[in-house]
Parts: structure tokens; C-alpha cells; sequence
């Protein structure tokens, strides 16, 4: 089990680093378009497009590295008034809905990366961008998540206990 937790938050933490890629890469592109249209008087014609697929991949690639450390929104008030084996029980369901959700997102993503792969559907700017290719991103993205909840449902049934440091979240819910 150990090994299949680092495994998957491995797969995590890159898709959190490649977001932060898209990120950097999204801010030299608009910089880029500003300077062309200030001093140049033109544009790339895709940095609108481009940074909207960028950040559609940024949200889902960074999803699971968000919940490995712990950074989604939380409500405490549940959890600080329940005890260790409340806490514990709360943990375990909100993990299993977060599984369900993710699945179902996993699965959708799924399903119109593989239409538009399949159908050769590509974007309607300049660009031609396409669409597979962002449509893949989220669904990497999703899919990373949807491991992320089940590794760190899988370990709320093995490696924790009720009795375990009562203010420690699995995984941050």
C-alpha cells in the first residue's frame, strides 16, 4: 500500500509541476501579446485561446497536488466538534464522495477528450487548435485526482487510527 500511495502522490506532485509550467508559460505568452500589441502594433492571434486552455489545465493538473498539501477549501466546524473516531469517520466520507465526484468528472473528461479525438474536432480561432489536446490535460488532470482520493481513502483504512494526532486530516479534508 505504502508503495502505490508514494506512486500515486508522485503522479501528483507532477501534475501540479506541469501546471505550474503552464502557469509561467501563460504569463510569457500574455507578456508577449502585450509588448507585440504596445510597441509592434500586432498579435500572436492565439494568446486568448491558448491561456484559456492553459488555465483549464492548470485547475485539474493542479487539482491533485492541492489536495496532497492539504490546500482545498475546508470547513472545520464538524470536524473540530467531532472526536478522533468522528473525525476519522468524516475523513472516510468525505474521501468516498470525493471519489464518486472525481470518477464521475474522470469519466466525462474522458468521454469528450475521446470524441473530439475520434471526431477530429478542432477550434474555431485562428489556431485550429486541436481539441483533443486541452481536452486530454483535464482529463490527465481529473483522473490524477481521482487517484489522489482513493490513495488517501485507502489509507484512511489502513494506516490510521481514531487514537491518530487528533488536528491531522487524511489528505487534508
Amino acid at each position: 500500500m505504502k508503495t502505490a500511495s508514494r506512486i500515486i502522490r508522485f503522479l501528483s506532485k507532477g501534475g501540479g509541476y506541469l501546471a505550474g509550467v503552464l502557469m509561467v508559460g501563460t504569463s510569457a505568452l500574455i507578456f508577449t501579446e502585450i509588448i507585440l500589441r504596445l510597441v509592434f502594433g500586432t498579435s500572436t492571434q492565439v494568446a486568448e485561446e491558448f491561456s484559456g486552455y492553459a488555465l483549464a489545465g492548470m485547475i485539474y493538473l493542479g487539482a491533485a497536488y492541492t489536495l496532497i498539501h492539504q490546500e482545498h477549501i475546508r470547513v472545520e466546524i464538524l470536524r473540530e466538534w467531532l472526536g478522533g473516531r468522528g473525525r476519522l469517520w468524516l475523513e472516510r466520507f468525505a474521501l468516498t464522495v470525493g471519489v464518486v465526484f472525481a470518477a464521475l468528472l474522470t469519466y466525462a473528461f474522458f468521454d469528450l477528450f475521446w470524441d473530439s479525438l475520434q471526431d477530429g474536432a478542432r477550434s474555431f480561432m485562428p489556431s485550429r487548435t486541436p481539441l483533443a489536446i486541452p481536452h486530454a490535460m483535464v482529463f490527465l488532470g481529473s483522473a490524477l485526482l481521482l487517484l489522489q482520493f482513493l490513495g488517501l481513502l485507502l489509507e484512511s483504512w489502513t494506516e490510521r487510527t481514531p487514537d491518530d494526532a487528533p488536528g491531522e486530516a487524511v489528505g487534508g479534508l
